[in-house]
């Protein structure tokens, strides 16, 4: 990198982070940014906002009271009894009308609150909760994401919230340059799936030519914190290529939910280094420790688990240390 496009890229990582502290967001956009970000100095107003939510009974319930509590759940950070609550909420939401004289109510076009909300029907894995959902949203999703306000940074949310129902619409992600950094970022958090690896690299690429050069001021503020969350994932995946005076000047954070702590402990700083995911998945022993000590009892749990630790920790991903070993060869 040029020292131009370090000052660049220390400036709009600045820019960004003062979004944070915006005095007019939401519950559920301050949810959605320390689910998607993952930073310490985060963790403590996730708690406090997961737990706000589960408290609500009855109508005090609504959409977005479900989406914090579905990020939640995804970030592994939830109680029993917030769980229940959690599935409480889910059915509840898939009984709402979700149209009113065939005019859409405004949550079907809250594409944050989408996401959340099936993320939570992922996590729960209740195949009546599941099913009731799903019908649910096959009444308005596909409509809300062809719709000609939607932008496409929302249609990747709609995607995503679509792929933890087991695509039942079949919504496709864009791939438009415009949105590489969306891409990026819900990749990186697991609900996309996977890139080959040459996309990922022109996304990576993309994903910073944005931060340099569009005024970050002018985002939505949900936008921002995905934009965000993929500029701090790329100067990590590609350190030390971008560790420079730029990419330190904001702190990288590096929290984990209790349970993701926990992994850490269990499978060790070497591992992570030294193995890819599945290699440490068909340990024998780890996998035990993991179902006894962590209560992970999937694979695809346990796989989200490793790939979020390797994201907060810095950790090389699992391909790069798979392409390390075959550089060798």
């Amino acid at each position: 990198m040029t020292a131009t496009s370090d000052f660049l890229l220390a400036d709009a990582r600045a820019a960004l982070r003062r979004r944070l502290a915006e005095p007019d967001r939401t519950d559920l956009s301050r949810a959605f940014a320390a689910w998607v970000l993952r930073e310490p100095g985060l963790a403590a107003e996730f708690a406090s906002l997961v737990e706000l939510a589960a408290s609500r009974k009855g109508a005090q319930q609504d959409f977005q009271t479900v989406a914090i509590l579905g990020y939640g759940s995804e970030a592994g950070i939830l109680t029993g009894e917030q769980v229940e609550a959690l599935r409480k909420g889910l059915r509840r939401q898939a009984g709402r009308e979700p149209l009113v004289d065939s005019v859409p109510m405004a949550f079907c076009l809250d594409a944050v609150g989408i996401l959340g909300v099936a993320l939570g029907v992922r996590i729960i894995a209740d195949a009546k909760t599941t099913s009731e959902v799903v019908r649910w949203a096959g009444r308005f999703l596909k409509t809300s994401y062809e719709m000609e306000r939607t932008e496409d940074w929302q249609r990747c949310l709609f995607a995503a919230g679509d792929r933890q129902l087991g695509s039942p619409l079949n919504l496709p992600v864009p791939t438009s340059a415009a949105v590489a950094d969306l891409r990026t970022a819900l990749i990186t958090r697991g609900v996309l799936g996977t890139v080959d690896d040459t996309q990922a690299t022109v996304d990576a690429e993309q994903t910073l030519r944005l931060a340099y050069l569009e005024p970050q001021a002018d985002l939505p503020g949900d936008r921002a914190m995905l934009r965000l969350a993929a500029v701090e994932f790329v100067i990590r995946a590609t350190a030390p290529i971008v560790t420079s005076k730029a990419a330190r000047s904001v702190g990288l954070g590096s929290s984990l939910s209790p349970r993701d702590a926990s992994v850490h402990d269990v499978i060790g700083k070497e591992l992570f280094n030294t193995h890819t995911n599945a290699e440490i998945m068909k340990d024998l022993k780890l996998r035990k420790r993991l179902l006894t000590e962590c209560k992970l009892e999937s694979g695809d749990a346990t796989k989200r688990s490793i790939d979020r630790i390797r994201q907060a920790k810095g950790y090389p991903l699992s391909r790069a240390v798979a392409n390390k070993r075959a550089s060798r060869n």
